[in-house]
């Protein structure tokens, strides 16, 4: 029969004639059956619930706007974590934009057509071709006829067309309408990258916090929603975002209706993060089943990573591959939908991370794997933080030394200026404190106190009290576990000044009374005496803050005494490192002695030690950043004194420093600093100008 036969027959509303000779030569005329074909909109049914997507819902409805020329359709590829609620999204907005495509809406789920991870697209085409009235008999008997069919009977028709759960491209290209007049809707775990440029991406981020509570009052009901509101907040942040967690709150709910919502979340909580769901976690599984090995593994080791997100080094050094195997093995967790990727790091949501963590330890039961990946990442942690440190800072002294580079896993580009290394730290901050944590919980002490003792410099510029003392306190923990004196000494210093800080005082004296005393027993060797000094000079810097402390309480008989305290520690320590010949360390206590004087009300004894500090350490190699402080205190002062001509380009010398660097901390005091001298030379516009911009950074930074 010809193709034009075909055609007609398998139309939607043909009527021929089909002529046959009998065997006396007869002829007879048949009446072919009649075929009517109706269009078909074979959409599933929408959820009961749906919230927000209302941005995804524009996006969708957007590439549903009519085509220009052509024969390829408008593709919208929605992609997200398992549960995200993709299929919802699509199958939501289908239904609504159905009735734009008059010949007809369709869904097809891939996984229904899988067999071994494998689906049968010819399978697939046979529905989608019955569906638009091709009978079963008039089928194509070969994949290629069958491609080649189909796009025959979508030519210029007006289609829609829901194809869920795509793994790749290569399993939707070949159901792709040929009409610019369709729009296909994809879901899939992870982008479908080579659909080409046409395709459109839609990425599903998991619902906001408000938007999961609302969709949790749905499902639970408002009667038993109003009964704990603040369950349903603790309910909504277990499920961290995904529909399909809210459903298993809700369906909880009703098979236990006489339970509270506080007893609920205990459940909730042991399901998803600890026991694991099999409605939330059954396409997790399947993905898992199916990846490559290097892939697997590196799905199980992310947990270990501290911090919300990996970067290509630190996950390279988890998996102890090369960077272009841990690049293959990321892009492969991304396309099945166990891995995120956003500003710059990969991500596990927290579900994701709580099946990653449970499947690892089935898949490596006795830890060693998992141990071996942490001593791997830590040293590369190490190392990055110790030479970031070194370029920002400059040589300083320390209790551990550097680590060499980690086999197969490259340095981390910090580039040739301190600011880039500050800036890499800053941005890398969660997982370098993380790590002093993850050091102390996995024995590495050594590792727990170098990281720490690389982190004071980022701290001081940034100064994230919790964080620092979270990470220092465990640095004192592993320290005292090591023995090691030096160490002991070191740590107690470092948590000491964010607790004096946040007006601790009780609990930094201790910290700074315990370093002095242990340093009394080490040795008379160099690096020993310099450390020595440095103990002296914390709990001097601890008397000068609590002085500044009382003075603001207006106590000024005990500031008076923590004032004279601290310019005996400081006079102490300078003297210490003036002997051992240590030029840094000496310039270091001159500040001290300077800031002292500033605190205790005596701008002219300030000036001419910020002076004499200021040349001490502008004589000093790598020494710009304590150059730069010391042009600020000098600029203060010379402010109090009233000698503004001679404040202003200190400040400004300083300010440029302080951007340079990247220290949004230092920036917001000098430019409060500029505001007052602005004030007191008569330029109102000035100092509001640089009042406005410290109180942006305060309020950005923290």
């Amino acid at each position: 029969m010809s193709e034009q036969t075909h055609n007609v027959v398998g139309g939607q509303a043909a009527v021929g004639h089909l002529v046959q000779a009998n065997e006396i030569g007869a002829v007879h005329i048949h009446e072919a059956r009649t075929l009517v074909h109706h269009h078909s909109f074979e959409l599933p049914p929408e959820k009961a619930y749906f919230v927000d997507r209302t941005e995804e819902q524009r996006r969708i409805a957007a590439a549903a706007d009519p085509a220009g020329e052509g024969t390829r359709p408008r593709i919208l590829a929605v992609s997200g974590l398992g549960g995200v609620g993709k299929t919802a999204l699509c199958v939501r907005a289908g239904h609504r934009l159905a009735d734009r495509y008059a010949n007809g809406a369709h869904y097809l789920d891939l996984d229904e057509y899988r067999r071994e991870g494998v689906p049968d697209l010819a399978a697939a085409l046979t529905d989608l071709l019955s569906w638009l009235g091709v009978e079963r008999e008039w089928l194509r008997r070969d994949f290629r006829g069958l491609v080649r069919q189909f796009w025959d009977r979508t030519r210029g028709k007006h289609l829609l067309l829901v194809v869920d759960n795509a793994r790749t491209a290569a399993e939707v290209e070949p159901l792709l309408p040929a009409s610019a007049h369709s729009l296909v809707l994809t879901a899939s775990h992870g982008p479908l990258y080579d659909l080409g440029p046409a395709a459109e991406e839609l990425a599903l981020a998991p619902l906001g916090p408000e938007d999961t509570a609302d969709l949790l009052r749905l499902l639970l009901g408002d009667r038993h929603a109003a009964a704990d509101p603040a369950a349903v907040e603790t309910l909504a942040a277990l499920c961290g975002g995904l529909p399909k967690a809210a459903e298993v709150a809700g369906g909880l709910a009703r098979k236990h209706p006489h339970r509270s919502l506080a007893e609920l979340a205990d459940r909730l909580t042991a399901d998803l993060h600890r026991r694991g769901s099999a409605p939330v976690e059954a396409v997790w599984d399947t993905a898992l089943a199916e990846l490559g090995p290097d892939a697997a593994r590196l799905y199980h080791l992310l947990p270990e990573c501290p911090g919300p997100f990996a970067v290509l080094p630190t996950a390279a050094a988890l998996l102890g591959r090369d960077l272009l195997d841990t690049e293959d093995a990321l892009a492969e967790l991304r396309t099945a939908g166990l891995l995120d990727h956003h500003d710059g790091g990969y991500r596990q949501h927290a579900l994701v991370r709580g099946h990653a963590r449970r499947t690892g330890h089935t898949a490596d039961p006795d830890g060693t794997g998992r141990a071996a990946a942490r001593a791997r990442l830590l040293h590369w942690l190490r190392r990055q933080c110790a030479r970031a440190d070194l370029l920002t800072a400059g040589p300083r002294a320390t209790v551990q030394a550097e680590l060499p580079p980690l086999p197969g896993v490259p340095d981390a580009d910090l580039g040739t200026a301190k600011a880039d290394a500050l800036r890499w730290m800053e941005a890398n901050r969660h997982a370098l404190y993380g790590a002093v944590g993850l050091a102390h919980d996995s024995g590495r002490d050594e590792d727990a106190v170098a990281l720490a003792e690389s982190l004071w410099t980022h701290f001081l510029d940034h100064p994230r009290h919790a964080d620092a003392t979270d990470a220092f306190r465990t640095a004192v923990v592993a320290a005292a576990r090591t023995g090691h004196l030096p160490a002991r000494v070191r740590t107690r210093d470092l948590l000491a000044r964010p607790l004096w800080e946040q007006g601790c005082f009780d609990e930094a004296a201790a910290a700074v009374e315990q370093a002095c005393a242990l340093a009394t027993l080490l040795d008379d060797g160099y690096e020993h005496r310099r450390l020595a000094g440095s103990a002296i000079d914390f709990r001097g810097q601890f008397a000068l803050a609590r002085g500044e402390a009382a003075a603001a309480r207006g106590e000024d008989e005990a500031a008076h005494r923590d004032f004279a305290a601290a310019r005996a520690d400081f006079t102490a320590a300078r003297q210490i490192q003036q002997e051992i010949g240590n030029a840094y360390g000496a310039a270091l206590q001159t500040y001290q002695l300077a800031k002292t004087a500033t605190a205790a009300a005596d701008p002219a004894a300030a000036a001419d030690l910020f002076a004499a500090a200021r040349t001490e350490f502008a004589a000093l190699p790598g020494r710009e950043r304590m150059t730069a402080r010391t042009s600020f205190g000098l600029a203060r002062a010379l402010r109090q004194l009233g000698r503004h001509e001679e404040a202003e380009p200190l400040l400004t010398e300083a300010l440029t420093a302080a951007t340079t660097r990247g220290s949004s901390y230092d920036e917001a005091r000098i430019r409060t600093e500029l505001a007052a001298l602005a004030d007191a030379t008569g330029h109102p516009t000035t100092a509001a100008h640089h009042r406005s911009r410290a109180a942006a950074l305060r309020a950005e930074k923290g």
